[in-house]
């Protein structure tokens, strides 16, 4: 009797989390469309700042983090890529850092040399997907339009080739996944 009740209440803890989890991204995908969402972040000489900072720009942010492995190969392409033409985007490579240390040795070891901006809240911006991060992961890419609308969010933007299709000529992120 007691492993059937334990095997239930497994069960509905798992369903449970199911919805959650389930309800995390569609809520995340729901901000598709919408106006970016508001948060502060910090620019690299400590200076607040925030995507309404902004209205007005198409924008490309790319979210990382250095303890995230995959963000340094895909740092290092974005840099190439807006280091070869000029962007027809503003380009913002955000970090999810907590320490400033561990965001400036990830910069120093990439080489990055575009406008980075470091989270107020990194654990929040992960954990409620914000962003329509909806798998919570990194590296993570978002396209805001110039009247501050959130239109594409994704996981799959990594090599030069990718970066310049996305930056310099305006390619969707799905699209540009598949070169």
């Amino acid at each position: 009797m007691k492993n059937i009740i334990l095997v239930l209440f497994l069960l509905s803890a798992h369903s449970a989390w199911s919805q959650t989890y389930q309800e995390k991204i569609a809520a995340s995908k729901a901000l598709i469309d919408k106006p970016i969402q508001t948060h502060q972040f910090y620019t690299l000489d400590k200076q607040t700042i925030s995507f309404e900072n902004l209205n007005g720009q198409s924008i490309v942010a790319y979210f990382f983090a250095s303890w995230c492995s995959p963000c340094y190969a895909s740092l290092k392409n974005l840099n190439a890529a807006i280091g070869n033409v000029p962007s027809t985007v503003r380009v913002v490579a955000v970090s999810l850092d907590e320490d400033w240390d561990d965001l400036q040795g990830m910069l120093d070891k990439t080489g990055f040399t575009g406008e980075v901006w470091k989270s107020s809240d990194a654990t929040a911006v992960l954990t409620n997907r914000l962003f329509a991060n909806f798998s919570g992961s990194l590296p993570y890419v978002i396209k805001v339009d110039a009247k501050g609308i959130l239109r594409e969010g994704g996981s799959r933007i990594k090599t030069t080739e990718q970066w310049l299709a996305v930056i310099n000529q305006s390619t969707s992120l799905s699209e540009a996944s598949k070169l």
